[in-house]
């Protein structure tokens, strides 16, 4: 991934965006969790396309694994975009 941009949360954890390492006109998104060396632990490792966040995000709405406070705080954040 050709990170573009960084969103820091701190304590290290951050949100990537950039040019996806399987075609450099797509975007991708990353969460990462560097080690202790600088490299990535396992749980962000994984580089997504970007258009696959919605339907991460409808699925997991649909099967119930995200709490109606999280989907309050999505919708809100959408709304503010639009």
């Amino acid at each position: 991934m050709n990170v573009k941009k960084q969103i820091d949360l701190g304590g290290g954890h951050k949100i990537e965006f950039g040019e996806a390492t399987w075609d450099n006109t797509k975007v991708s998104i990353r969460n990462r969790y560097p080690t202790s060396s600088g490299g990535f632990s396992p749980r962000s490792s994984s580089e997504i396309p970007i258009e696959d966040i919605k339907l991460l995000i409808i699925e997991s709405i649909k099967n119930g694994y995200i709490s109606k406070t999280d989907i309050k705080d999505v919708i809100t954040e959408g709304i503010k975009a639009l």
